[in-house]
């Protein structure tokens, strides 16, 4: 049997976004497996892959040598106003200042939406992929009303269908006749694969 065949496939935005964690926020291994909920060890294949290390020090070099103009610009352009003490160097000072600031409060508002993320855990059983789901839309929920402009239809949607998904399995786990959920049992296929399609892949 092909060594690749029991690798599980992840849609290419889940690559990109992974990479955009590591290469551009500075994320570690660890942290991105718990944004995304990829394999830690998978994340490593990818960074070889597609050559991540090289991005993230080209990155780092970019924005660091933005960060240094950004300043000396902002230096250059105080000092002007201060010597000129023209009308037209103050409002330049003054929309770069406001730029800066905007920027600043756009990166807090990110970093505060961003979801907390969770460990990679082990789903073997059907109570294992309940709660696996519980978390999982407790995540987006929370992701949802921390920004309102996520919020769409097509959102609404999923989120039915993983609730929808979720009240199945535990009817299914508490349908024994003392009424305790058999949480021991194996997970199947097809629901595997209704979660994996539910959570984009990720399941």
């Amino acid at each position: 049997m092909d060594a690749l065949a029991g690798r599980r496939e992840h849609p290419m935005e889940t690559v990109e976004r992974a990479e955009e964690l590591w290469c551009v926020d500075g994320l570690t291994f660890d942290e991105v497996a718990a944004r995304t909920r990829v394999a830690a060890s998978t994340l490593k294949r990818w960074a070889e892959k597609y050559g991540w290390r090289t991005k993230r020090d080209e990155i780092r070099q970019a924005l660091a040598s933005i960060r240094a103009d950004t300043i000396r610009l902002r230096a250059k352009l105080i000092k002007n106003c201060l010597t000129s003490m023209q009308a037209m160097d103050a409002f330049a000072v003054a929309k770069m200042e406001e730029m800066a600031l905007k920027a600043s409060e756009l990166a807090d508002k990110r970093a505060e939406a961003a979801p907390a993320g969770l460990p990679m855990r082990e789903i073997a059983t059907e109570a294992d992929a309940v709660a696996a789901l519980e978390d999982a839309v407790g995540l987006r929920l929370n992701a949802m009303l921390a920004s309102p402009d996520r919020v769409s239809l097509t959102a609404l949607r999923e989120v039915k269908q993983v609730l929808d998904l979720l009240k199945d399995m535990r009817a299914a786990a508490g349908a024994a006749k003392d009424g305790k959920p058999d949480r021991e049992r194996g997970l199947t296929a097809a629901t595997a694969d209704q979660i994996r399609a539910l959570l984009g892949g990720q399941a």
